[in-house]
């Protein structure tokens, strides 16, 4: 009980008076740009949580912050999407936002990190008084600390101030009246530079979290039997993608080119099964011969349908490795936004298990 107690007390030390003042300052403002009998069928909310979780080691290279408890405070806008037209392209209410972060990492070579994420929230269940919903999102941010040879030799999670946060979560919302909810979270966040630099081998950190969240607007949450039948579709796309990232033994930049052929068969109206080919070139120093820079290799996965949005999951083996790969296996994780009816670009995360190797920026035809 006595070190429940000590770790309750550190936490709040950590937490300054000034930040946390900011952060419900902000909540407070936005509670007030709306009247309070606003009706409308696209309500907006604001949420304020705070979360605290543990480092997952998981690599020796990171077992120094072994015990060490990430914290997080989480200023949020979301707006609850009703429309017919919506309701019929996904099937089911959902919510789409943008958050504000502040995390601890809880160790001083970690320091802390301030992010913006966009997310997606489908709401998995909903009754009279109680939300349950799934949610994933993307973000861009800034990290206090990072590794230098000389400085901060130990911090291998990342080599820039500039990191791309990942974060997918659940959630339960308990509706108290009309305005107020709780909020309830278990969430798994991952946090990198995408391999622009080495050492790259990021920070995952799993956190739970309470909240509460408001709105002041009226709304109505309609039936979902009468949807519109959806069409099962397949789509082809053919991708271009490229990154600079930084070799393993250089500080130089290397280029990392892609061309991907993506078939996908729609299986609902929110996903479908995928199939795809790779053919990727990076450069590298510890290549013996222009071969070693070549990877190909045929993936398998998922993707999820938001409007013109996609979300994919992929796994991919290696018919022909690459000198820089570490195993053979990988994965990718792409969010795609559809330009129009023949042209998609985005951005496509690839990783060698829990490590990222590259994040690049994606254009490609959609026939």
């Amino acid at each position: 009980m006595s070190r429940f107690c000590k770790q309750i007390s550190l936490v709040s030390e950590r937490w300054s008076l000034r930040l946390r003042s900011a952060f419900i300052l902000l909540f407070i403002l936005f509670l007030n740009i709306q009247s309070q009998n606003n009706i409308t069928d696209k309500p907006l909310f604001y949420s304020l949580s705070s979360y605290y979780g543990f480092f997952q080691v998981h690599t020796d290279k990171l077992s120094p912050y072994k015990g060490v408890n990430p914290i997080c405070l989480e200023f949020e806008v979301s707006q609850l999407l009703m429309n017919e037209q919506v309701l019929n392209a996904l099937g089911f209410y959902s919510k789409w936002g943008v958050g504000l972060n502040y995390v601890d990492f809880g160790h001083d070579d970690l320091g802390y990190s301030v992010h913006g994420v966009a997310y997606f929230e489908p709401l998995l269940w909903v009754r009279s008084r109680w939300w349950f919903s799934g949610k994933i999102g993307m973000g861009i941010a800034f990290v206090s600390e990072k590794y230098h040879p000389e400085t901060n030799p130990q911090n291998k999670t990342n080599s820039t101030h500039l990191a791309f946060p990942l974060a997918g979560s659940i959630s339960s919302y308990y509706i108290l009246n009309e305005q107020w909810r709780i909020k309830a979270s278990f969430s798994f966040r991952h946090i990198s530079n995408g391999g622009l630099k080495q050492p790259n081998l990021g920070i995952n950190y799993p956190v739970a979290g309470l909240g509460v969240e408001y709105t002041a607007n009226r709304y109505e949450i309609q039936s979902l039997d009468n949807l519109d039948p959806f069409e099962k579709k397949k789509r082809q796309e053919l991708l271009l993608g490229y990154s600079a990232k930084s070799d393993t033994v250089s500080s130089t930049s290397k280029q990392v080119i892609q061309v991907c052929y993506n078939r996908s068969f729609r299986g609902g109206r929110i996903n479908s099964f995928t199939l795809a080919g790779l053919v990727e070139y990076q450069q590298s120093n510890d290549a013996k011969s222009s071969i070693d820079q070549w990877s190909v290799a045929p993936l398998v996965g998922n993707e999820f349908i938001f409007g013109k949005v996609r979300f994919g999951q992929q796994l991919g083996i290696y018919l022909l490795k690459g000198v820089y790969a570490g195993n053979n296996l990988f994965q990718q994780y792409y969010l795609r936004y559809l330009l129009g009816e023949h042209l998609t670009t985005g951005f496509n995360l690839k990783a060698h298990g829990r490590v990222a190797d590259h994040l690049s920026v994606q254009i490609g035809y959609v026939f």
